[in-house]
């Protein structure tokens, strides 16, 4: 009997494997006129491409074997590898100290075959799915809730801040609770900057928060993260005609933000510099960052992406550039990422504008979501961005041309800041 379950075992997985390798090579076979494109950060967020073409793995495997004359074979199927993983596989059913589900070892399975590519590709439920299609349309999704660090206390951070309205208003929480845990994982060896990566995320997703008020014991809440209403553009003046511009997405209006802030400065003060704090920024929508950039390039290229079966895609700069001629200096660090980055990188190699901070986070590949059958789907790296001088953005970030170690604020004064305005007079010969 056992014999029977081990060989039913494998041919199911053989079957699994060759529908993989079929709907991978048909994938690579797909004209380019077949893909609907849609841009997301990522926390998390990157390029996000989402095909249509592929509802069924079936489908895929019969399509691809009428189509493709170097569809695989069974006799591409590294059977040796299979039967190695059907006998771990009747290890664990037989062995583990609970009973385990066939349907949750295999889910298991296929989590680990995407995973462990990178930190991005990925097999996602439907439930996953469905938010992350949500989160391609660009939108940072936030709890409206600010932490402050404490010192002697059984808990290293407290809840600061409950904006009005917020979804953390709207769960209960409040100022002054105790915050030990977010989903599962301990905030005490957390920076400011993990938590607030970590409070991000998809727009209708939830965060599951174990806080406490004092003297009392911990429970868990869950808040379901929305999008700010405020503006994503923050406005900041400084003395002397800096103003200074955080941006702390990609989203479908900030191109537009940032022309209308500059328009209503230049209509009471002379403007002799901008500074893009970008800053904590994870991304957002590439075609945001392009039009950003049009704004003060007024020509060449932005950004390009390269993979093995995806066609090279370019993104130019549209002239005329309504800010060509004015002064532009980038404040980043290591939270700065992909969409951010790009900005960065196509100004910095257009000796466009002064990149001052840390490097960058080094996310710069793009993904692309494959339904298959059930609501299910696959998140898969298919290319990555490079800068106008071919520079790779993955793994490696955006070196600034003049070195700040961002430091947490003071008395809420911004010393990071400060000093990166101070460079910006410093290299363009401001007053």
């Amino acid at each position: 009997m056992k014999k029977n379950r081990l060989s039913s075992a494998l041919s199911s997985i053989v079957l699994l494997t060759y529908s993989v390798l079929a709907a991978n090579t048909l994938l690579h076979a797909a004209p380019a006129s077949g893909i609907t494109p849609a841009t997301t950060v990522n926390s998390d967020d990157a390029e996000m491409e989402q095909s249509g073409d592929f509802d069924q793995l079936d489908g895929i495997r019969d399509e691809a074997q009428a189509s493709s004359a170097s569809a695989p074979t069974y006799d591409d199927v590294p059977v040796d590898a299979i039967r190695r993983f059907v006998s771990i596989y009747e290890k664990v059913k037989a062995n583990y100290v609970e009973p385990v589900d066939d349907n949750e070892l295999f889910e298991n399975a296929l989590h680990g075959l995407l995973s462990k590519l990178d930190p991005y590709s990925d097999y996602l439920d439907a439930k996953t799915y469905e938010a992350l299609l949500d989160f391609t349309e660009g939108e940072v999704a936030q709890t409206g809730l600010t932490v402050r660090p404490l010192t002697g206390a059984d808990a290293n951070w407290q809840i600061d801040q409950v904006d009005s309205g917020s979804p953390a208003a709207r769960a209960g929480l409040q100022e002054g609770m105790l915050l030990y845990r977010i989903d599962g994982k301990s905030t005490r060896n957390l920076s400011q900057h993990d938590i607030d990566q970590l409070l991000r995320g998809a727009v209708g997703t939830t965060v599951e928060l174990s806080v406490a008020e004092s003297g009392k014991h911990s429970r868990n809440v869950r808040v379901i993260r929305a999008t700010p209403e405020d503006n994503a553009v923050k406005v900041i003046e400084e003395p002397n005609g800096i103003l200074v511009l955080k941006v702390s997405a990609f989203q479908s209006q900030t191109a537009s933000q940032i022309n209308q802030a500059i328009e209503t400065y230049q209509k009471n003060t002379p403007l002799k510099a901008v500074l893009l704090d970008l800053r904590d920024n994870p991304g957002g929508l590439l075609s945001a960052a392009v039009e950003v950039a049009d704004l003060f390039l007024n020509q060449g290229l932005i950004v390009y992406t390269k993979g093995r079966g995806e066609p090279e895609q370019r993104y130019q700069a549209v002239p005329p550039a309504r800010y060509a001629q004015l002064p532009i200096g980038i404040l980043v660090n290591h939270y700065s990422a992909s969409a951010a980055e790009v900005l960065a990188g196509a100004f910095q190699d257009h000796q466009r504008a002064i990149v001052i901070g840390e490097t960058s986070y080094g996310k710069g590949s793009v993904q692309k979501l494959w339904p298959i059958a059930d609501g299910y789907a696959i998140k898969l790296t298919v290319a990555r961005y490079y800068t106008p001088k071919g520079r790779l953005i993955e793994g490696k970030g955006i070196q600034p041309d003049i070195l700040i170690k961002d430091q947490l604020s003071t008395n809420d004064i911004d010393n990071t800041l400060n000093s990166g305005v101070t460079m910006l007079r410093k290299y363009y010969q401001l007053p």
